[in-house]
């Protein structure tokens, strides 16, 4: 095999994630033709088709899929070992990727970007969703954190704990539930909107019945009732927007309720049959303990 630069491992590396040359060659700022030479170098090179053009876009082979890990982790570890003891994010240039559920896109991500705007003008974010395993986000560098409930995780992945968010049950303000004091147990089990993800399956750690839910947006906390509800969703604003309209309820967190709860639209019941908080974490890779920008970028989030 003949010797790669990195130029290639990086070209290889933006094929796996996008399985396009055209959105490869856009990540990388390189033309389409010098992204399909470096791809044919890299065939010669590995003796190896690597990708086969589908309908769907480029499908990797197996032996492409054998070695994208490695060469993700050593891209990941270069970039560390080159990068600059001190961080400074006024004249950073960096990517940062962040995986965050639409619970964190709604709450926090506009909050965030518009601070990176104006004290680190040279840093991009990309947000990505988290529906994957947040391990294997983390073990191949797609993902430098992830934003979701804390859980068990394997040692190398840092469990960094955030905040607590409250699980709360809400109604319109005219639902009998709330003009005549209904105990939630009296609410017919159909009426009340159950929140699943639309994403892949849960993150790992998880206890049955909370994960896939916590994962995805933080909504109905427990498992689906024995009488199945006729209102199904996959996100929680959706949840607060329908409750507010009809005769229906919903568990959400309070940090989404908040807005609607502000403007009368919904109210809190304070009739709980229990109380529900789910541990909120930072959760980011063990070997990027020295890395001052993922520091940074930690810090910032809190600070919001």
């Amino acid at each position: 095999m003949m010797a790669l630069d990195l130029n290639l491992l990086r070209v290889f590396d933006a094929l796996m994630e996008t399985r396009s040359v055209t959105r490869a060659a856009r990540q990388l700022g390189l033309t389409q033709p010098a992204v399909s030479h470096a791809l044919a170098r890299l065939r010669r090179a590995m003796d190896d088709p690597l990708f086969l053009r589908q309908q769907s876009g480029l499908q990797p082979t197996a032996r492409a899929e054998e070695i994208a890990g490695g060469v993700r982790r050593g891209l990941v570890q270069f970039q560390a070992a080159l990068a600059p003891t001190a961080f400074e994010p006024a004249r950073a240039d960096r990517t940062f990727t962040l995986a965050a559920s639409p619970y964190f896109c709604h709450l926090m991500v506009p909050a965030l970007v518009a601070h990176v705007r104006q004290v680190a003008p040279g840093v991009s974010l990309r947000i990505v969703p988290s529906g994957e395993a947040v391990v294997t986000l983390l073990d191949h560098g797609t993902a430098d954190l992830a934003l979701g409930a804390a859980m068990s995780l394997p040692e190398r992945i840092v469990v960094e704990p955030f905040y607590e968010e409250q699980m709360v049950w809400i109604a319109a303000p005219d639902n009998p539930v709330v003009t005549q004091r209904l105990p939630l147990a009296a609410i017919d089990p159909a009426a009340r909107i159950t929140i699943t993800p639309g994403g892949p399956a849960p993150l790992p750690g998880f206890p049955a019945g909370i994960g896939a839910t916590a994962q995805a947006d933080l909504g109905d906390w427990r498992t689906t009732p024995t009488v199945p509800s006729r209102i199904t969703v996959y996100e929680s604003q959706t949840a607060v927007a329908l409750v507010a309209r009809t005769d229906l309820v919903a568990r959400v967190s309070a940090r989404i309720a908040a807005p609607a709860v502000a403007r009368g639209d919904v109210v809190v019941l304070d009739r709980v049959d229990e109380e529900v908080r789910i541990p909120i974490a930072l959760i980011w890779h063990a070997r990027q303990r020295a890395d001052q920008g993922l520091a940074w970028l930690r810090a910032t989030i809190r600070a919001l």
